[in-house]
């Protein structure tokens, strides 16, 4: 599949154990007062998962459905990709079919292994091909620069017993990553119960081993890239399902989509691409994160104590730095830390309940190192959507904007489609110092927003469109140097 920038491309067994848990640190600042508290709200885990129809038992049914959810990798945005815990946990968090990589070791054994090499979830400049089984097997998948300090290594899997543990009732969309192991590929999928009513073959659209699949009663998903897209022609007939990245304009989408072969694109992150996927005519979601967009349970307050990224919570910089852009969790101070040169963001999807909107935002802001000589920190809140992108990389969304400026300015703005316009109120507090937390307390009303901060008075704008606001959050930097700044105590109320 489409690559990330380092590469191209139900059996539920016991409980959702690598599920983030919510953050455990003392509740934040709030009542109109950052110095006082806020009291704990309700667990989230009484909400109820979106309704969704029964699992399907037989590719054909799943495909001719006008919405389903595969979980790319085993959703890796949530858990070490491509491990029996992530194809476990995106089933019982509500995926209908699971995605498996297959390459071979030297000595023939299948693995669910996404890259050629071992390089970057391994640890091991190696091609898998050039390993044996041994050797592979003493690694672990290390998602910890993805997913965070405290995410737990996981053991590389074989297929076959992938197979075994998931059980003959879980979908699997499968792909020979090499490219060379059609033959035993085949025959194992061939050994296994209901393989026809159960696997889908998944290649790339101009390779040829379609065909032996084909022949062997197996659907096909091909998927295009860019550089394919203009021979959709020649090989939309030959699959059953067809596939293109998200990141595809709207109009080529449509072209796919008109082909009459039902679609799916792939990674799908943001309710804002199921939202835009879902108006082209698009009813396949290659998902990296089940684990909030299918299960979506959200929190109220922050789990950077637990040092693992919560579900729903991603950098902004996926599409262009890959793993490199997640920021860092500092979990004795229950923080996260964003330290790059670029203005960035991050999504704070966990805490947003979609179609609600936000009351009340808290959170504390410190640069723990140094204060920059100039620029801000912030949020941007009552977003009406999830989607990245934007100025500043804040989202491209509607909403407003809170920044703490490194000279104690404090501001409120307006934020139209990812543009931030002028300041709607501004004020002052003492100017920070390293090391020195900010508490911050935000209130939006159906028609006004008020902040509050440390050693400050108030600050009020009206709200451009009474009603008009979102559930979304998004932390950021908006300054051109190292300096890191973290985030903590960070706690939400919705209605």
């Amino acid at each position: 599949m489409a690559p990330s920038p380092i590469s191209r491309r139900v059996f539920l067994i016991g409980g959702l154990s690598t599920v983030v848990l919510a953050g455990c640190s003392a509740p934040p600042p709030a009542n109109g007062n950052p110095s006082e508290t806020i009291p704990a709200a309700p667990s989230p885990s009484g909400v109820p998962s979106p309704s969704r129809a029964p699992i399907p038992f037989d590719v054909r049914e799943l495909i001719g459905r006008p919405r389903f959810y595969v979980g790319h990798r085993g959703s890796g945005d949530n858990w070490p990709e491509h491990t029996l815990a992530a194809y476990r946990n995106s089933l019982q968090a509500g995926a209908e079919a699971i995605e498996i990589s297959v390459c071979a070791t030297s000595d023939g054994v299948l693995i669910c292994h996404h890259d050629l090499s071992g390089e970057r979830v391994l640890g091991v400049d190696r091609k898998i091909a050039d390993m044996t089984w041994s050797e592979v097997s003493a690694l672990s998948v290390d998602a910890r620069s993805w997913l965070g300090v405290d995410t737990p290594l996981e053991p590389v899997s074989r297929l076959e017993d992938v197979l075994r543990e998931i059980g003959p009732d879980t979908l699997v969309f499968i792909e020979d990553k090499q490219g060379t192991n059609t033959r035993p590929l085949l025959d194992l999928l061939d050994a296994q119960p209901r393989a026809r009513e159960r696997f889908v073959w998944k290649q790339w659209a101009p390779a040829s081993q379609v065909r032996a699949a084909k022949e062997r009663g197996y659907c096909a998903w091909g998927y295009f890239d860019v550089e394919q897209i203009d021979r959709l022609d020649e090989f939309a007939t030959t699959f059953d399902i067809l596939g293109v990245p998200v990141t595809m304009p709207d109009d080529v989408i449509r072209r796919v989509v008109v082909t009459g072969v039902p679609v799916m694109c792939w990674e799908v992150r943001f309710h804002d691409d199921v939202e835009r996927l879902a108006g082209l005519g698009v009813a396949g979601l290659m998902c990296s994160n089940v684990g909030y967009l299918v299960d979506g349970r959200p929190a109220d307050r922050d789990a950077f104590a637990t040092g693992r990224r919560a579900p729903g919570d991603l950098p902004t910089a996926i599409a262009t730095l890959g793993w490199s852009s997640q920021p860092s969790f500092v979990p004795d101070r229950a923080a996260l830390r964003i330290q790059r040169m670029d203005p960035t963001s991050y999504l704070m999807g966990s805490l947003a309940v979609p179609g609600a909107q936000l009351s009340r935002l808290d959170m504390t802001i410190v640069w723990p190192d140094a204060v920059p000589p100039r620029g801000a920190a912030g949020a941007v809140f009552a977003l009406t959507g999830d989607a990245p992108g934007g100025q500043g990389g804040r989202g491209d969304a509607d909403g407003y904007q809170f920044s703490l400026h490194a000279d104690g300015t404090i501001a409120l703005a307006r934020c139209e489609r990812g543009v931030t316009g002028s300041d709607l109120a501004t004020g002052t507090v003492d100017a920070p110092t390293a090391g020195d937390p900010v508490r911050i307390r935000i209130d939006v009303s159906d028609d006004r927003v008020r902040a509050t901060a440390d050693g400050g008075e108030p600050i009020e704008a009206e709200l451009a469109e009474p009603d008009g606001r979102g559930p979304w959050i998004r932390l950021f930097k908006d300054y051109a140097s190292n300096e890191a700044v973290e985030f903590s105590q960070v706690r939400v109320v919705s209605s």
